[in-house]
């Protein structure tokens, strides 16, 4: 009896492995997503083995699994035919893959405060590694700081929601102690557009518990004591971050953009023309001659059009360039099924599928979550997880 449970310990540990590679090793290696195919694999197998096909067909009842079939069959159809393809393979390959042989029970609130734990760590480890130690230029990190940030609010979301949920104070204060890292990691970034996405989504979930739990006075000053202490500490990466952003923000009222803040406007600029002129299909990748048609017609500065971006520094304006409007409808659609499909809309799943979306929208302001494979994988196996979770649990 004994040999067997551990046998079976063993075996739940193996399948879900991706997840907890997911909330690390993806994110410490630069393509992290190749080791990632193998633990999928192997993750399938063995649930396939232990739990025969009782699993799959479960899932495969999931609507969501299907909306990942859909992808993955776009995908496949734009690798085929060599045409401009916005869904990375591989990573909807995996995610397709795990949503349909994971057995989401295995996935309970305990199992995901262990994982949130050591995701904490790991990523306080890298950011402070090369911010302090092997110091490197954030563009320069294995996974660049922008998206790296976005990851962490994902962590530091889930974490509170926990917090919330936990019954056993010891659980409680770790998550609480996570959460407080996590913002302090973000900060250590010096990521702007993080704490965009994260600030007004913590303080939702904290006004609902609050007011759901009429505990509003007592949660709103233990989170500006909070909030104190943590800008406290970390003053001088606060204060540097302001001065830079004061600098940006003067260079651009005197009519230069070649500043952070001043690229990313002419970006959108640049973007908001093109829309216009190619709004159903977009462009692809081919929208380098545009720029440089935009620049010779004084639009935007000739340097912005000399940096050739990879993307328009905002999500819905770099899928609209890239996709047109068909591509921006679709990318709606897939953030908001979830959510108007949900059974239990005030379950802890139900509140990780606001938060991630929030999170995922709100730095898509300045950023472009969904180039990023590895942000890409995380959201959808999350939302994944959670709404099935959601939609098995009634």
């Amino acid at each position: 009896m004994i040999k067997n449970n551990i046998i079976k310990t063993c075996a739940n540990f193996l399948i879900i492995l991706p997840i907890l590679w997911i909330f690390t090793g993806l994110f410490l290696l630069k393509h992290g997503d190749k080791p990632l195919v193998v633990l999928t694999l192997i993750s399938a197998a063995i649930s396939l083995l232990i739990y025969k096909t009782s699993v799959c067909k479960k899932n495969i009842k999931n609507p969501y699994l299907w909306l990942m079939f859909g992808l993955l069959f776009i995908s496949i159809i734009c690798e085929s035919l060599h045409i401009y393809n916005p869904i990375n393979f591989r990573s909807i390959a995996i995610i397709t893959v795990l949503l349909c042989f994971l057995p989401f029970t295995l996935i309970t609130n305990k199992t995901l405060s262990i994982i949130i734990f050591i995701a904490t760590i790991n990523s306080f480890i890298f950011v402070f590694w090369f911010s302090y130690i092997n110091i490197l230029d954030r563009s320069s990190w294995p996974i660049n700081a922008i998206p790296y940030s976005t990851y962490i609010c994902f962590i530091a979301i889930t974490s509170l929601i926990l917090f919330f949920s936990a019954k056993n104070n010891i659980i409680k204060y770790i998550l609480l102690l996570c959460l407080c890292l996590n913002i302090t990691t973000i900060i250590m970034t010096e990521t702007r557009g993080a704490l965009v996405a994260l600030v007004p989504t913590l303080f939702s979930l904290i006004f609902y518990h609050s007011y759901k739990n009429k505990t509003i006075k007592r949660n709103a000053l233990f989170s500006v004591i909070g909030l104190v202490i943590i800008c406290g500490l970390s003053y001088p990466i606060i204060e540097q971050r302001i001065n830079q952003t004061t600098t940006d923000i003067t260079s651009i009222k005197s009519g230069n953009t070649d500043t952070s803040i001043g690229l990313r406007l002419d970006f959108w600029k640049a973007g908001f023309h093109l829309i216009k002129e190619s709004p159903i299909i977009g462009y692809g990748t081919n929208y380098f001659q545009q720029l440089d048609k935009l620049a010779n017609e004084h639009i935007i500065p000739q340097y912005a059009a000399a940096y050739k971006p990879l993307h328009f520094h905002n999500q819905f304006v770099d899928i609209s360039v890239k996709c047109g409007l068909l591509g921006l409808l679709s990318l709606f659609a897939l953030l908001i099924f979830p959510i108007i499909k949900l059974k239990n809309k005030t379950s802890n799943e139900a509140l990780l599928i606001y938060s991630y979306t929030s999170i995922l929208i709100l730095a898509g302001l300045t950023d472009v979550p969904f180039f990023h494979k590895q942000l890409f994988i995380i959201f959808f196996i999350i939302i994944g997880i959670m709404y099935g979770k959601n939609k098995q649990k009634l």
